[in-house]
């Protein structure tokens, strides 16, 4: 008994494609690599000025129930480095799921003289600790954090770490310098980090320095690691630089402050203000004092630092003192833009994701501008 057998035809496109790559693989076996080549390319790019070589590492804190050391290596920007240097390569990344708690980014890199592909998976929380989902830009944001990420770990499996290493020490020598330079590169590094939020007294903890003079030229490198981390979106700078003596660098300020505004308002007449006031105003202004305690609470919150976050917190300052502005007129701003995702739900500065807030702060002059727009 014969059995028909049923052949399948490839389609067009899936011809194209395997046409395609036959000729870039032969391509690439046409005219091979030189390795010395590669390197050389490799070390001018990445030493090239003082910010590059500091985007080529990156700096992680000590993982929980771990040795205690914080986690370094290449980054992203030196996988990009590395993929431009080393020739005859495909490579390319994607988001390739999405659960509703995680995200799923998928990176794929072919070297094509040597016919060897390798592809990386990279999962990616999108929701909070309370198991709220992330707004559409921190999703946004997320999502290309985890590409960059698969992209750089694939990166890293294919071009061989007997080139990436010694171009990655040479970046290190450029970015921390030496004794020489140290005081003037530690005190840019600290007013970089000014700039994000981030005080000295966090700076010093993270390194386990007591002052600015001891930070020495290894923990410089943790500090810029540590930025380029931040750069690249892998963690916060509160997970980055958590308060001294907070167990939990990412504190939910948002439903705190919701809690504490709902107590206030159901016991408005609270004995504090009514006992306080009569000593300070006239008889005839007795009234405005059980009336008091209701309107600040949900009109200004960003007014109470002590329940926002800090990023929160600078962006509240900014637009009240810098911009002279409540929320309600940064909010119109904010809305009439049409490729800003901004949520009309949000009340208060406590409801703004604190990577919003930081990007916000990143660019002052587009913010006042904003701000104009609002009370128009």
């Amino acid at each position: 008994m014969s059995e028909n057998l049923e052949v399948v035809e490839p389609t067009v496109i899936e011809s194209l494609e395997r046409a395609q790559v036959d000729v870039q693989i032969a391509t690439a076996r046409r005219f091979p690599r030189v390795l010395s080549k590669v390197k050389e390319r490799m070390l001018s790019y990445a030493t090239l000025d003082e910010e590059t070589a500091e985007s080529c590492f990156y700096t992680l804190p000590a993982r929980k129930g771990g040795d205690g050391k914080k986690l370094q290596g290449p980054s992203v920007r030196l996988a990009e480095i590395a993929l431009a240097s080393y020739q005859h390569v495909k490579a390319g990344s994607r988001i390739i799921g999405d659960d509703g708690k995680f995200i799923t980014a998928q990176a794929v890199v072919h070297d094509l003289e040597n016919n060897v592909s390798v592809s990386i998976e990279v999962k990616r929380r999108v929701t909070t600790k309370d198991g709220h989902r992330f707004s559409d830009d921190m999703i946004a944001v997320t999502g290309n954090a985890a590409t960059a990420i698969a992209l750089r770990n694939a990166v890293f499996r294919v071009v061989p770490r007997a080139l990436i290493n010694p171009v990655y020490e040479a970046a290190l020598k450029v970015a921390v310098g030496d004794q020489k330079s140290l005081v003037d590169k530690r005190a840019r590094t600290v007013e970089w980090l000014a700039k994000k939020g981030v005080t000295l007294d966090r700076v010093l903890a993270a390194v386990g320095a007591s002052k600015l003079e001891d930070v020495n030229l290894e923990q410089l490198e943790t500090l810029k690691g540590l930025g380029t981390s931040i750069k690249d979106g892998e963690i916060t700078v509160e997970e980055a630089f958590p308060v001294p003596g907070s167990t939990n660098p990412e504190p939910s300020a948002a439903p705190t402050f919701k809690e504490k505004r709902a107590k206030k308002t159901d016991t408005a007449p609270t004995p504090e203000p009514v006992a306080a006031e009569p000593a300070t105003v006239q008889p005839d202004q007795a009234p405005k004092v059980d009336q008091a305690p209701v309107d600040p609470e949900p009109t200004q919150p960003q007014d109470d630092p002590i329940l926002l976050a800090h990023e929160q917190q600078l962006l509240a300052e900014f637009v009240a003192q810098t911009a002279k502005a409540d929320f309600d007129t940064f909010r119109r701003g904010m809305l009439k833009q049409s490729n800003i995702a901004f949520d009309e739900s949000w009340d208060g500065f406590h409801d703004i994701p604190i990577a919003s807030c930081m990007r916000a702060m990143g660019a002052k002059k587009w913010l006042l501008g904003i701000i104009e727009s609002g009370r128009e």
